[in-house]
């Protein structure tokens, strides 16, 4: 029986600037989607990029433990001080490099193949950063990075953990997407904030890719999380995000003031508002959870704040993303002239046994006429 093998190289760049179908996949092998073989795969980072000891080989690694949160069968690992990088090498590696024209740049090979039926199997994988751009490693509070020093909230970093969770992704066989919230659209501003934290997170769109290519993970790996960002549009190949608003109850968005890079409306005491949050399934299978919504004197939302509405409804892990609003009524025995937080805090309870518990509460910034 004849075999017929075609190689192709893929280059998949993640840029700063700035597909209906969820997590966009490569097809182009007879309709087959592009994967690996195996679901444990090696990279090895450059000695001279990440040696020991340094922040950027530190938050590498929290790049792959966030990555192996996912729900599919998909693992990847990480070798460190590899002496000898180059592309098509047979090795996966990972390097720093100024000849490069994009922030960052996943290398993929790929045979497409038949032999009783096509395969499109991934045979290399190079990732490859630019070591001009303003990155921040971001390994302030472990895995969680300082939000105020990144450009999403204001500060002139890009978060090095987000674009590398999106250049991994490539890496699995995702491609970009741009019709919804993803970490393979814009990357940079796909985080999660509560406090002064941010977390750099796969994501609903990207897990449900993997989870095509590569199946359920039996581990029965589950996750929701809530984010003030959402979908704005396409720009290109890429989904661009914004953040999350305040409107009042004709959905006319009410009047702010940037503050630190973030909008902080002006409400009445007694107001109904409607308060926009996105709304991920990060796991494997449908969910119900809770949601309460706090109102804060600080931008960490948890359960001892005031509680001033709640809800549930069904959560599925599709890659559609759920962006939503709710109403709620400010107090009117808060203090004129006040900054607070408005809230909201997915499975208050801790019901759902998730593999990253520090993503379910964000808010958005008020003040009190």
């Amino acid at each position: 029986m004849k075999k017929l093998i075609l190689i192709s190289s893929v280059i998949a760049a993640s840029f700063l600037g700035m597909e209906t179908q969820a997590a966009t996949l490569d097809t182009s092998c007879n309709g087959v989607y592009k994967k690996w073989n195996t679901n444990s795969v090696t990279y090895r980072a450059s000695s001279v990029g990440f040696p020991a000891g340094n922040d950027y080989r530190t938050a590498l690694g929290h790049v792959i433990t966030q990555f192996n949160k996912n729900p599919s069968k998909i693992r990847f690992s990480m070798l460190y001080d590899d002496t000898s990088i180059g592309m098509n090498n047979g090795q996966n590696e990972v390097w720093w490099s100024s000849s490069i024209s994009a922030p960052a740049v996943a290398y993929t090979w790929s045979s497409c193949s038949w032999f009783f039926g096509w395969s499109n199997n991934i045979t290399e994988s190079d990732i490859v950063f630019k070591n001009t751009v303003n990155y921040t490693p971001g390994v302030e509070y472990g895995i969680r990075a300082r939000a105020d020093t990144l450009t999403p909230y204001g500060g002139s970093s890009r978060p090095f953990k987000t674009t590398a969770l999106h250049e991994f992704g490539h890496g699995a066989g995702l491609g970009h997407e741009n019709g919804r919230y993803s970490i393979m659209g814009q990357d940079w501003d796909h985080i999660h904030r509560n406090y002064v934290y941010a977390l750099a997170y796969m994501g609903e769109d990207a897990n449900y890719g993997l989870r095509q290519l590569y199946g359920n993970n039996a581990g029965n790996i589950q996750d929701v999380g809530l984010v003030h960002w959402k979908y704005s549009g396409a720009s290109g190949a890429y989904s661009s995000h914004i953040r999350t608003k305040l409107y009042n109850t004709s959905g006319v968005e009410l009047p702010y003031t940037t503050v630190n890079g973030e909008r902080r409306y002006n409400v009445n005491k007694g107001q109904q508002v409607r308060m926009e949050l996105t709304y991920e399934n990060n796991g494997e299978s449908g969910q119900a959870p809770t949601i309460y919504y706090y109102v804060s004197t600080n931008n960490f939302i948890s359960t001892a704040d005031r509680l001033i509405a709640s809800t549930s409804f069904s959560l599925q892990p599709e890659g559609s993303v759920y962006t939503s609003t709710r109403t709620v009524t400010i107090p009117s025995d808060l203090n004129s002239g006040q900054n607070y937080f408005l809230g909201g805090l997915l499975d208050p309870n801790n019901t759902i046994a998730e593999v990253e518990e520090s993503n379910n509460a964000t808010y958005i910034p008020i003040r009190v006429n």
